[in-house]
């Protein structure tokens, strides 16, 4: 659970956000135990967890040479110098 950040909402909620649905569903088998251990200790007995997965944007993965030289020097456009200076090819 150390991932990633818990908010707190309201006075019972927990929010917590997981990477995908696979994180989601073995979160879920873990809250089976841990929600009563929570409720228990911290006397109160209203307290729910909720898990939200994150979206995010997949890059598209770089293959060949020449896709991972556009995608080096996109990051770090002197690289080109580099390479007409060395003389280099890929």
């Amino acid at each position: 659970m150390s991932l990633n950040n818990i908010e707190l909402k309201d006075h019972h909620k927990i929010s917590y956000f997981v990477e995908s649905e696979m994180n989601k569903v073995e979160m879920n088998r873990e809250i089976e135990s841990l929600l009563p251990f929570l409720r228990k200790k911290l006397n109160n007995y209203s307290i729910e967890i909720e898990l939200k997965v994150k979206k995010t944007l997949r890059e598209s993965l770089i293959y060949s040479a020449p896709e991972k030289y556009k995608h080096l020097k996109k990051i770090n456009p002197v690289i080109e110098e580099l390479r007409d200076i060395f003389n280099l090819d890929f």
